[in-house]
């Protein structure tokens, strides 16, 4: 059997991209705080919201996301060597190509199928996670908008820290 071997793009783009990934998560997470911390001061009661901060892609870009079909679950098969065992049953014990060819057919168009509904499906899920904690955040700020206060300025300190250890190249302790 094959060894799996790990795409590792994403992990090269990340440490590319590290300063620009946190300043804005860290922006984003500041702006948020003072957002609902702003909006309980000005006196609005909490009411539970349901946000969707990730879109639901259009046609085409669930249509290009299926076509991923062919890198995640078809290299797993492949690797697990499913089309080799169907082609063992199919070709050399039953000597039929073309019913070979329609169940390989048959599967990739399965696979496209899942591949584009399960990418709206995590989109949903995406925004039920968020959403959730988005309300948890919002209550707790709620009840005590100094826990707010104090997180904006715990993150704004921490990250002031950090950035002052390194450009002053001083010890991590």
């Amino acid at each position: 059997m094959k060894e799996i071997i790990p795409i590792n793009w994403h992990t090269k783009v990340l440490k590319e991209h590290k300063k620009e990934i946190t300043y804005s998560m860290v922006f984003s997470f500041v702006v948020s705080l003072g957002y609902l911390v702003w909006s309980c001061a000005q006196g609005s009661a909490f009411v539970w919201q349901s946000i969707s901060p990730i879109e639901q892609p259009s046609i085409l870009v669930r249509v290009f996301y299926s076509a991923l079909a062919f890198v995640v679950p078809g290299y797993l098969l492949y690797v697990a060597g499913f089309y080799k065992f169907l082609h063992n049953v199919i070709v050399r014990g039953l000597r039929d190509w073309q019913l070979y060819r329609g169940i390989k057919a048959v599967i990739w168009v399965g696979l496209m199928f899942l591949m584009y509904e399960v990418f709206g499906v995590i989109v949903s899920i995406m925004n039920a996670a968020l959403s959730f904690f988005y309300n948890v955040f919002k209550l707790v700020l709620y009840i005590s908008p100094g826990i707010g206060i104090f997180l904006i300025l715990t993150v704004v300190g921490a990250y002031g820290i950090a950035l002052a250890k390194k450009r002053l190249k001083l010890p991590h302790n």
